[in-house]
């Protein structure tokens, strides 16, 4: 293709296939704070003020964005911030604009991990289950299973706010001879990649 006619045709695209990349975390406080702006009522006395500045979001914590499934374009991203005196999380929608980003006024369903992910992260579940087996007869027996495991279904996936964000779905999984749902609940790490949260006694 001609050199001076590749830009001119990305230039013609419509703005929601050149939004490739996730909102920055400039961007997505930006984005909240300007919603809050625009629907802020004026203040009726010293008392509405103080709760309106201790209810206004601050402290943003920009968790992984995930491209939108349901607005072509937009991007869902998981979003912390202090409200109050408690952390609050929730999945966000995040709307191109110009040369930035919109909140959309949605509920946003909480993000579903990949298959594969989620039976690397089952199988590590069951390498902690084979490590309390004293038999040498049924831990080889386990390991066989984690060989044929595989992840069937990942459904009802829920976004629960604990203090941290935690994301619980109800994942079906098995071999050729027996399968089972069981709810699994996951955390991201520092670099947005899906983990294992903690057993319920280390929370």
């Amino acid at each position: 293709m001609n050199q001076l006619l590749a830009p001119l045709l990305l230039s013609l695209l419509p703005l929601t296939a050149a939004a490739a990349t996730a909102p920055t975390h400039a961007q997505i406080e930006a984005s909240i704070l300007a919603m809050i702006e625009a629907e802020k009522t004026p203040a009726a006395s010293t008392q509405d003020l103080l709760l309106h500045a201790m209810f206004t979001p601050r402290g943003f914590e920009h968790g992984p964005c995930f491209a939108s499934a349901a607005v072509s374009g937009a991007f869902e991203c998981l979003v912390g911030m202090e409200m109050g005196i408690r952390n609050r999380y929730r999945m966000l929608r995040f709307l191109p604009q110009g040369m930035g980003w919109v909140l959309e006024k949605a509920d946003v369903p909480a993000p579903v991990p990949p298959r594969e992910r989620a039976r690397e992260l089952l199988s590590q579940r069951l390498d902690a289950r084979v490590a309390t087996l004293a038999d040498a007869t049924a831990r080889g027996q386990m390991r066989a299973f984690q060989q044929r495991l595989q992840v069937i279904a990942i459904e009802d996936c829920e976004l629960r706010d604990m203090g941290a964000a935690e994301i619980t779905c109800d994942v079906t999984a098995g071999d050729d001879t027996e399968r089972g749902t069981e709810p699994q609940t996951y955390v991201f790490d520092a670099q947005g990649q899906w983990q294992n949260a903690a057993p319920d006694a280390d929370r």
